[in-house]
Order: C-alpha cells, then sequence, then structure tokens
C-alpha cells in the first residue's frame, strides 16, 4: 500500500508546452487525477513533489483540486534549496508561492541559492526514503530529464522491493485523451436531445 506518493515527470518544455493553456495539461492532470482516485481507494495519504515546473506543478494544483472538493489528501513540497525558482518568471514565481502557502507541507532542502548539483541528488533521496512509491509521467521512449530519477528509482527498488514504481506514457495519454474526447461528445450529444 502506498501512503506517500512522489510524482514526477517531464518538464513543460520537454514537452512543447510553454503557457498555461496548452491543452496537454489538461489531458496530463486528467490522467494524474484518474490514477490518484485510485490510489486514494487503497489508502494514499499524501503526494510529495519537489516543485519542478510541468508535471510536478500540474500535479500539485490537481490534488490542491482534489483537496478542494472534500477529499482528504495532503500535499508537500520539497525543493532542493530555497532559492530554487528565482530565475522563473515573475508570474510562475507567484503560482509556485501560491502552491507552496496551499501545501499542507513546505520545506527547502537546503537554504539559499544553487551550490551544486548535490542539491539536486539529495533532494532525489529524500523523497525517496520518504515514500511508498512513485508516479513518473515519462515515456522511455522520448527520454528526457526524468530519466535519471527513474534510473535512481529503479537502484533504489532492487534494494527495496516493496517500493511502487508507476508511469504513465505517451500511450496513457492517449488513452486519456480519447477518453476525454468521448465524454465531451456524449455530454455533447446529450444536449441535442
Amino acid at each position: 500500500m502506498v501512503k506517500k506518493l512522489i510524482i514526477s515527470g517531464y518538464r513543460g518544455n520537454e514537452l512543447g508546452i510553454f503557457n498555461n493553456k496548452h491543452p496537454g495539461i489538461r489531458i496530463i492532470k486528467k490522467a494524474l487525477e484518474d490514477r490518484l482516485l485510485v490510489d486514494l481507494e487503497e489508502g494514499l495519504e499524501w503526494v510529495l513533489i519537489s516543485g519542478q515546473q510541468g508535471v510536478e506543478i500540474w500535479a500539485a494544483e490537481v490534488v490542491l483540486s482534489l483537496k478542494k472538493q472534500g477529499i482528504p489528501l495532503k500535499l508537500s513540497i520539497t525543493p532542493p534549496f530555497s532559492e530554487f525558482m528565482s530565475r522563473w518568471k515573475p508570474e510562475k514565481q507567484a503560482e509556485f508561492r501560491q502552491l507552496t502557502l496551499a501545501a499542507d507541507f513546505y520545506q527547502a532542502l537546503t537554504t539559499g541559492g544553487y551550490q551544486g548539483p548535490w542539491q539536486f541528488q539529495e533532494r532525489d533521496k529524500f523523497l525517496l526514503r520518504n515514500s511508498d512509491g512513485a508516479l513518473l509521467v515519462y515515456d522511455e521512449e522520448q527520454p528526457a530529464s526524468p530519466k535519471f530519477f527513474l534510473d535512481l528509482i529503479k537502484s533504489y527498488q532492487s534494494q527495496h522491493p516493496q517500493y511502487r514504481l508507476e508511469q504513465i506514457t505517451s500511450y496513457d495519454l492517449n488513452d486519456t485523451a480519447e477518453q476525454i474526447q468521448w465524454k465531451e461528445g456524449q455530454d455533447n450529444g446529450a444536449s441535442d436531445l
């Protein structure tokens, strides 16, 4: 049973998503929500993210949306260092601040700015030590930055075989997109009656 789940995956730019109005975000969020609802029935209590732009931010938004619906799910945000977002555009920084205020737990692992790649490695190790499973929006046929975290998780699993790893691949996202299209077609058809 997974009580604490890390969610990570592609950054927006790795998917060709450069603004919040991109239709792909809706599909990714729906796929995440569907998985979280299943995990909630099995005892999920916490979602852990590090705050990276892309899948992690969208996952946080899904968690907060579920919480507004009365679903008892908690959000933890643990960036590798306190000035993690200092190079982001001002509107992205403001969005991130709002997420941190709404989170149930927020704490950077180190204070100050970037000191070296070790901060990201320590963040990943911290997340693994404090979770029971991970959900990555990542397709190994389309490699990008999440590959390093996926490799670390697989290595961690060799020492902790009960640790669960799930992936949402491009096939899963295509299925979600088709379900959304079908549902919208049904809704539009019903209104014509």
